[in-house]
Formats: C-alpha cells, structure tokens, sequence
C-alpha cells in the first residue's frame, strides 16, 4: 500500500461559504470563497413549498433567522419577501439564494451539495439536483452528500456518474470494515468525516491510506484551529472543511 504524501497541503471547502467569515449560506460568502478566494464550496440544500432548492443549513429558521418554522412551509417568493440570513446582524437585509444560483458562481470550484430531507419514494429533489448539474456541466466538480440513505440511493439510481459521499450509516460500516481489515466496495467516492467523534480523536494516517487504497477521497470536517489543520495535513487528508476559508488558505499556503 502506498502511504498518503503527509506534507502535501489539503484542498479547503468553505463550510457553507466560510460561515466563520461572512453570512453563512449567502451569496457573498459563496462569491467570495469561489471567486476571490478560489476555493471549494460546501453548502447544504432544502425544498421550499414551490419545488424550489434553497441554499441552507438547519430544517427550521429559527434561531439563525427572523422567521420561524420549517423552509419547506414556506414558497421561495416568501422567503425572497422577508428572510435576513443574518438575522439583523448586517447593515441590511441578507436573502436567500438557490442551488442554481450558487452554481452558476462556482466558476470551476469544487461544490459539495448536502441534501438535507427525504421526501420519500416520491421525492422531486434528487432529479431536481441531478438536472441542476447538467444544465450548469458541472461533470466531475461535483459532490452529492446527506446524512440519509433514501436520497443518495435515489440519486445514485438516477445519476450513476455523479461523486457521491458517503451517508452515516455507510461511513461507520466503512469505519468498521477499517478496524476489521476488510476490502470493501463502497458505493461512493468521498468519506466525509467528523474531525472527532463524541469529542474524542479518531481519525489516523492509516484511515487515511486504507481509504485512498480503496480510491476514496478523504473530506474533513469542521476544522478550524492550527493545531488541527496541521495534524489533518499530515494524514494525507483530500479537503479540510473550514469556517475560515482565507485564514485556512494563508496557513497552508503564505
């Protein structure tokens, strides 16, 4: 087994546009990250009421926002209408932006696309995000991750060649199979991991090369602090996800 290059700089995400820098999950963070910064975008995606995708974190907005309630209640002209992202911390009102809108700003970043709800066998949202990708080539510059399994099956059926994460429940059969040894073939081509687990260190060089052995790359997540960013580094690891994009990029690269 070939051992990950252990002083090679990670590539950076900015965990929902660099929410450590700006306005979580708003268009400016986005820009800046992609655009000004040239890094990739993680970012997190909803239903509204109208078949619209949202860029946003929680299923609720509140206590981040001014409205109360669940995104999906509300149709996209709603949140257009009244939603502050900031929740009056800025000097004005900061909107909502789509899945599309983000895309079409990416330039040639990587984006990570969190699919937060399982609308059930019925669900529009994986065909919405697939044609999404097409309609904006974003070919290989994409990831399509949730924490659940119905929607990434769903999308994988439907989009076979798109990069997908792992959900919860194939990262820790996929952590077990590590501990045991165990050759797998997963079913995506990104681990997306915790910087710890329940508080505790887990991650190691030899996570790290078993899943490159096996053709994975490695996504961490939220790593903030020097003393992380340098341990993650010499793991090997593919993309450290961070709050703060340009202070992760002036650390790693002057």
């Amino acid at each position: 087994m070939t051992a990950a290059p252990r002083l090679q700089c990670p590539h950076i995400a900015a965990h929902r546009g660099g929410m450590g820098e700006g306005v979580a999950s708003s268009m400016a963070a986005f820009r800046r990250a992609a655009i000004d910064l040239g890094v990739a975008l993680e970012l997190d995606i909803h239903p509204t009421k109208d078949h619209e995708l949202v860029v946003f974190h929680d299923d609720h907005l509140e206590p981040t926002t001014n409205l109360v309630g669940a995104i999906h209640d509300y149709s996209l002209k709603a949140l257009r209408t009244t939603l502050d992202l900031s929740n009056g911390s800025a000097s004005s009102r900061v909107g909502i932006v789509t899945l599309g809108e983000v895309l079409a700003i990416s330039g040639d970043v990587e984006v990570s696309i969190d699919i937060k709800e399982d609308l059930g066998a019925d669900s529009w949202v994986e065909e919405a995000v697939g044609e999404l990708l097409q309609e904006y080539a974003m070919g290989k510059r994409v990831v399509v991750a949730s924490f659940l399994d119905p929607p990434l099956t769903r999308f994988r059926q439907r989009f076979p060649a798109v990069r997908t994460a792992a959900s919860s429940a194939e990262a820790v059969r996929w952590y077990q199979d590590f501990h045991n040894q165990v050759i797998s073939e997963p079913a995506f081509e990104v681990l997306s991991l915790p910087l710890t687990l329940m508080g505790s260190e887990y991650l190691s060089v030899q996570l790290v090369d078993w899943a490159h052995h096996q053709g994975l790359e490695v996504w961490v997540w939220t790593v903030n602090e020097e003393e992380d960013l340098r341990r993650v580094q010499t793991m090997g690891v593919d993309v450290v996800v961070t709050d703060y994009p340009a202070r992760v990029l002036e650390f790693y690269h002057g």
